[in-house]
């Protein structure tokens, strides 16, 4: 049986219903603004409206229409039931996926280079080279050093404070300014003049200091004025440590055979890569090649290249704490190594 309003939608049509509704409006009380309003969005979307909610109420298509003047369109018969009711799960919002795309812009980590301690024989005089420039580099810094022990030093400091007050007592603040300022001044550039000599040190940090094997191609400059005065043992022990294929370490022993003893005659790591245990493993490795060439007693030379000072002895407080420091690591390496032999 059909329900009321399936009979109405069918009987009139939807354009002719709306033309007659608004039709008896008064228009003349309508302005013209108001009547062009009506007439594109009421009058000429009534038709597909009135459509549009005639098929979802899904009338049936075989009742046959009532007498009117314009018969209306028909639409296909269907009911709800024939849908299949959707799952409670199909509703959830899913992520999407979407297909993982390498990026040819990826960047791969850079592999850590490896670190190592090499054994740097005569014949090979590109790691020798870099060990001696590793080392006159350290020569060099200790100007920095020095230059430190002689600024903060008490003696220093009290008579910087002395001075500051005789120029208070006697200037006034402007003059006491530009005096100040001189005074600083001269003090930089004596500083500088006195810790010169770590550069002219550096220097001869040459194959001549090495001894032993000098390479062919050495500059004549390099090579010192003469191998004579050598000390009478065998070719130096050099070991670097190199990470990857930089030199970062250097170790020089000399080995006097006649005597059972080595010496450490320089050992430095580059400042950059101090503080990491690169240089305890380097003297380590060199003990351990020295005690197989016949070595058993092992102390630094007394001229090693980190030995000259250039200020009175009242300021090297800091050069003689890091000279402890290296003779107690030498010590504590040389203990263990013994330990290690004597438990075979």
């Amino acid at each position: 049986m059909s329900r009321p309003w399936e009979i109405v939608f069918q009987a009139f049509d939807p354009a002719r219903v709306s033309l007659h509704v608004f039709s008896c409006l008064p228009v003349p009380s309508l302005s013209p603004y108001a009547l062009d309003w009506v007439d594109d969005h009421i009058i000429n979307k009534a038709p597909a409206f009135l459509t549009t909610l005639r098929s979802n109420l899904h009338l049936a298509s075989d009742l046959s229409p009532l007498n009117s003047l314009v018969s209306t369109p028909t639409t296909p018969a269907f009911t709800i039931s024939h849908l299949q009711q959707p799952s409670p799960l199909s509703i959830t919002a899913t992520p999407s996926k979407k297909s993982p795309r390498k990026s040819s812009l990826k960047l791969e980590p850079k592999p850590e280079p490896i670190l190592s301690t090499v054994l740097a024989p005569p014949g090979a005089p590109e790691d020798r080279s870099a060990a001696l420039r590793l080392i006159a580099d350290s020569v060099v810094q200790q100007r920095q050093l020095a230059a430190k022990e002689l600024v903060l030093h008490p003696a220093t400091l009290a008579v910087i404070v002395l001075v500051l007050a005789a120029l208070a007592q006697f200037c006034e603040w402007r003059p006491l300014f530009t005096a100040v300022a001189g005074l600083t001044v001269a003090a930089l550039a004596a500083i500088y003049w006195v810790t010169i000599d770590y550069a002219t040190l550096a220097e001869r940090i040459n194959w001549d200091w090495l001894g032993g094997y000098t390479p062919p191609s050495t500059p004549i400059g390099e090579r010192g004025s003469s191998l004579k005065r050598q000390s009478k043992c065998d070719d130096p022990v050099v070991l670097v440590s190199k990470r990857g294929e930089e030199v970062i370490g250097a170790l020089v022993m000399k080995v006097v055979k006649r005597e059972r003893k080595a010496y450490v005659r320089a050992w430095t790591v580059d400042s950059n890569c101090r503080g990491k245990g690169i240089g305890g493993g380097l003297l380590e490795e060199g003990v351990r090649v020295a005690w197989g060439k016949g070595a058993r007693a092992f102390e630094f030379e007394k001229g090693h290249a980190n030995s000259h000072r250039v200020l009175p002895p009242m300021f090297n407080g800091g050069f003689q704490k890091r000279d402890a420091t290296a003779k107690a690591v030498l010590a504590d390496v040389v203990k263990e190594i013994r330990r290690e032999r004597s438990s075979r």
